[in-house]
């Protein structure tokens, strides 16, 4: 006989929000808190059996032991579930200390499996369902929130659950149609994802290259080192060729990462302005996802 573990089917990849500015709104909406993690797939054979699955599908069971003996002494029956496990420092996810806490094997306590989709309920594959269904599914498997696994929760009103994370710093929201069925990758319109950003102005110290090509700008906010950001194009590369060979300098920072000491990098003795989007600064200190936006001075281009 079949186990139900081998028949619950694996997605290819998850299904995912799509980036959106704005927050869709109507009846047909719910809304969900993004939750800033590491993607994962659970299946569990309802015999103590728990496979753990990152988005392109790869085995993590040796990555997260902790989050798979939680899930072993669950009693839920077979299923194939979809959630973010994030690391919680009691105030909010924190994802750079997450992967901080992977990587060292330190703060396994604070790992938190959140719950936001039923795939399968034993041998039955739910994903042509409305996710509305999907999701009272999953909750009445798992009613209750415990330390280390609960399901995330629904909302209704996108423009209060937006306040609330964002007086509270943290990255954003979840829209989903009620009637969404599950869509592998981004091939539909019913999950859009709205995440806050930070915008500053930081200066730009030195130029990365590679193959002696300009690659991307070294910066500095409030005198310290932030990272780098790509995204020039061929005019204002053309420009920067000449500046940092007019205006050659000395690194301004005491250290550096072992990553930027390998680097190639034309410092400059003469620093300027460029604005910056990113999502938060990491632990470390680094701007995590930096965009380049412009140059010069806040309300110039």
């Amino acid at each position: 006989m079949t186990e139900p573990s081998t028949r619950m089917r694996l997605p290819s990849v998850p299904m995912s929000p799509i980036l959106s500015p704005d927050i869709p709104k109507g009846p047909e909406w719910c809304y969900q808190i993004k939750w800033d993690g590491v993607r994962t797939l659970a299946r569990l054979d309802g015999a103590g059996g728990v496979e753990l699955f990152s988005k392109r599908m790869e085995r993590r069971n040796k990555t997260f032991p902790e989050i798979v003996a939680h899930l072993k002494t669950m009693h839920v029956g077979a299923c194939l579930l979809d959630g973010e496990i994030v690391y919680f420092d009691g105030v909010r996810p924190n994802f750079q200390r997450g992967r901080l806490g992977i990587r060292s094997g330190s703060g396994r306590d604070e790992l938190l499996f959140v719950l936001f989709d039923l795939l399968h309920d034993g041998s039955e594959d739910l994903r042509s369902l409305p996710f509305l269904e999907r999701f009272q599914r999953l909750t009445s498997r798992f009613p209750d929130k415990t330390p280390h696994v609960m399901v995330s929760d629904l909302f209704y009103d996108g423009d209060a659950l937006w306040e609330w994370l964002h007086e509270r710093g943290w990255e954003g929201l979840v829209s989903k149609r009620l009637d969404s069925p599950y869509t592998e990758g981004k091939h539909h319109q019913s999950w859009y994802k709205k995440r806050k950003e930070l915008l500053l102005q930081a200066e730009v110290v030195g130029i990365k290259l590679r193959e002696g090509q300009l690659s991307s700008l070294v910066l500095r906010y409030e005198g310290q080192y932030v990272g780098h950001v790509s995204g020039l194009d061929y005019a204002s590369k053309r420009i920067l060729e000449k500046f940092m060979q007019d205006y050659p300098g000395e690194c301004p920072f005491p250290k550096l990462t072992p990553g930027m000491k390998k680097s190639d990098v034309a410092w400059l003795s003469v620093p300027f302005p460029c604005r910056i989007s990113a999502l938060e600064f990491t632990d470390s200190g680094l701007l995590r996802q930096p965009k380049l936006l412009g140059f010069g001075d806040k309300g110039h281009t």
